[in-house]
């Protein structure tokens, strides 16, 4: 009977705080308040032909949808959310959007017809200083709501680059060149897999990926996601 005193105690010592504005969460609150959660800058064309994500795709991948579920911008206090899951080790923040991000892919009807979901992996040497990969939690809460399978041991990224922030497009193309291989083809074989990412800028990191999986001629289609889309 303590431990609920004790833990109500820390609460009121250590109370959560909003990971947008950083507001005091509300007893009903998880991670955002009803605000920030409400006003998140989504982007609602799941179902849509011409989205950004597709348009930026254009001619330079042949797959069969792209969406992303929000708009992401360095100025904007909804950056947080990203940099909370990718810097502070917040696991749960991760699921926590993938689920929300699912349940919009769902409702939409985007996901009819994908077999799995693979997130574009992160070298081993990176996954193990972090602990985790980001892109993986948001695929593990796609994967809650959708019950599509997650399959990320399919493919590898073989190099371990550079951050591709400071650089420009040309040069985060040739930053990711070739860094990814298909270590477990029998796992995507005639499969339409879903490759995720956490967010896209020019989506070089995603196109060298799903290059890497399509030259090979493993999966029968390949449709992209990423939790932001920068602006």
């Amino acid at each position: 009977m303590r431990f609920p005193i004790i833990t109500r105690w820390l609460e009121l010592l250590f109370p959560e705080t909003c990971v947008v504005c950083n507001d005091v969460l509300r007893y009903s609150e998880k991670y955002m308040c009803t605000q920030c959660l409400s006003d998140i800058p989504q982007i609602y064309v799941h179902n849509k032909q011409h989205n950004p994500l597709e348009e930026l795709l254009w001619g330079q991948l042949p797959f069969v949808r792209a969406t992303s579920f929000m708009v992401y911008t360095k100025k904007s206090k909804y950056a947080s959310i990203l940099h909370t899951i990718k810097y502070k080790n917040h696991q749960q923040l991760g699921i926590a959007m993938g689920e929300m991000f699912g349940a919009e892919l769902l409702r939409s009807g985007f996901m009819e017809t994908i077999d799995a979901i693979v997130p574009v992996p992160l070298h081993s040497k990176r996954e193990r200083s972090r602990g985790y990969n980001q892109s993986s939690l948001l695929a593990q809460g796609i994967s809650h709501v959708t019950d599509i399978p997650v399959i990320d041991t399919a493919v590898i990224r073989t190099k371990n680059t550079e951050s591709q922030t400071r650089k420009n497009k040309e040069e985060r193309t040739q930053n990711v060149a070739q860094i990814f291989e298909v270590a477990q083809p029998e796992l995507i074989q005639e499969k339409h897999i879903l490759l995720l990412d956490d967010v896209i800028t020019t989506g070089a990191t995603c196109l060298s990926c799903a290059e890497s999986i399509l030259e090979q001629g493993f999966v029968s289609n390949i449709s992209v996601a990423s939790l932001a889309l920068a602006r």
